[in-house]
């Protein structure tokens, strides 16, 4: 029997391992309209932001991994942006 606790991604189909949080103008300034009330994994997520130029990684403050069998908490401390 799993645990698992994760979603599947609406753009892609992969299951989301990674849940985040930022403020929802960055959400909304990134995500295609019709994926804005959806599950969208961190790829997808990050891949529209490179498409509409917008650095979203000041607001991600703690990533969430969540597996079939755990999971864990990651706190940003720092972030590299191009």
């Amino acid at each position: 029997m799993s645990n698992d606790l994760s979603q599947t991604c609406k753009a892609c189909g992969r299951r989301d391992k990674f849940d985040f949080h930022g403020p929802y103008e960055v959400w909304c300034s990134v995500v295609p309209i019709y994926l804005q009330n959806l599950v969208v994994c961190l790829t997808c997520f990050d891949e529209f932001a490179e498409k509409m130029g917008v650095d979203y990684a000041p607001y991600i403050k703690v990533l969430y991994f969540v597996g079939g069998h755990t999971s864990i908490d990651f706190e940003a401390t720092s972030y590299v942006s191009d």
